[in-house]
């Protein structure tokens, strides 16, 4: 065979390696175009609705939890502003309102005539009023009293809110009146002449409290109880209070009181009878040991975790009256109320203190359960409410029963 038909052999060889290549080429394309049409044929109807439903949900989902977290952060601050823009308290009648009064009142009602100084006294009270009263507000008439008011004597009796920042408030002062020596002398002098009190103590007006004579009988010392009204303004702008008319007198009625808050015994059931007495008589052991005994001999009689601790030799135990015993929890627990008189060991003074205690019989003793405990006393009148509650419920259940078999009886007997 000739070179050149040797080579046209190789080529058509080769050419024909190329075909078949393309050719099962073709043909593997072709059978995976015919798979995938079966398969989109074998589907279920509504397969692509179901696909599309999928991704539908999880773009929700994801949408949604931005949303939240969006939110989140703009709740906090939407809070922050809500708590912001609340309602509060007007300054006119806050407790940097009493404050600033108190201060004025204190300063207002103080001065001593040996050594006032009406500039001093004008710049003193100028910084809690207006301009326009600080030449009326500090002058002194009389020349027979110093004056002296404590702070801790200006007690607040009402606080009226009139808007605008403004405010009415009235108080309760103690003012203390310190007679001159000049003027002592002077009644000293007269006295020396008639032999007669100047002053008499029972010509005193009726808000006089304590009064204090020398040996000639002449007052030196008198407190007098005043009430006091004070017209106060905030200034927002300048951030400050100021007290805008010179303060007027008025009066307050001291009358008993006749209101007080419903107790926690009041909804109790009283014991009476021979049960009382022995709580009475552990009551006086328990009371003498919580007056002089130490935390560890009281843990003998405190049913307490806490252990509580006693009055450590601070006062001095003289009895127990006015118990009254009402129903615990159950029979063996009383809740009692007494009144306990204690001595103030240097002096011999008595005071009278009230206690609720929590008695329950535990190996015949007594011992206390808790001492002053509302809570307590609190819980257990809860949980017997709701058990009466329980009761009635149960109770007309079976009234409703009992009511309906007894008209079934009766639709059988009128059947016969």
């Amino acid at each position: 065979m000739s070179k050149l038909t040797h080579r046209r052999t190789k080529k058509v060889s080769k050419f024909e390696k190329i075909k078949d290549v393309a050719l099962k080429m073709n043909e593997n394309e072709k059978r995976k175009s015919d798979a995938k049409k079966k398969e989109k044929q074998k589907k279920p109807k509504g397969y692509r609705a179901r696909k599309a439903g999928v991704v539908t949900f999880w773009v929700m989902l994801v949408l949604m939890f931005l949303i939240v977290v969006v939110n989140s952060g703009g709740g906090k601050k939407q809070t922050e502003a809500m708590v912001l823009n609340e309602p509060t308290t007007s300054k006119a009648v806050s407790t940097e309102a009493v404050e600033f009064s108190k201060d004025f009142l204190s300063k207002y009602f103080t001065w001593n005539l040996d050594k006032l100084d009406q500039n001093d006294r004008d710049a003193t009270l100028s910084y809690f009023v207006s301009k326009d009263i600080v030449d009326q507000i500090g002058r002194i008439t009389g020349k027979t009293w110093h004056s002296t008011l404590k702070r801790d004597a200006v007690l607040l009796k009402e606080a009226q809110d009139l808007g605008d920042n403004k405010s009415i408030l009235t108080y309760q002062v103690n003012i203390t009146y310190d007679k001159t020596l000049a003027a002592i002398e002077k009644e000293k002098s007269a006295l020396g002449e008639n032999g007669e009190d100047t002053y008499s103590v029972e010509n005193l007006s009726p808000d006089s409290m304590d009064v204090v004579v020398n040996e000639q009988g002449i007052v030196k010392r008198i407190t007098k109880k005043k009430f006091v009204t004070i017209h106060l303004y905030y200034d927002a702008d300048q951030n400050r209070f100021v007290i805008y008319q010179i303060p007027s007198f008025t009066y307050f009625e001291d009358t008993p009181n006749t209101s007080g808050p419903e107790m926690e015994t009041d909804n109790l059931r009283t014991v009476v009878g021979n049960e009382t007495n022995a709580v009475k008589d552990f009551l006086n052991t328990f009371f003498e040991a919580y007056a002089n005994d130490s935390s560890e001999k009281l843990s003998y009689l405190f049913d307490d975790e806490r252990r509580q601790s006693g009055l450590n030799k601070t006062m001095e135990f003289v009895t127990v009256k006015n118990v009254t015993v009402y129903e615990g929890r159950n029979e063996k627990e009383k809740v009692v109320s007494a009144t306990v008189i204690f001595a103030e060991p240097d002096t011999g003074i008595e005071y009278s203190s009230n206690y609720q205690i929590v008695v329950a019989e535990k190996q015949d003793r007594f011992v206390v359960k808790h001492l002053n405990s509302k809570k307590y006393i609190d819980d257990m009148l809860n949980d017997a409410e709701q058990t009466a509650d329980k009761t009635d419920v149960d109770s007309s259940e079976d009234n409703k029963k009992g009511d309906e078999v007894e008209k079934e009886q009766e639709e059988q007997s009128t059947e016969e």
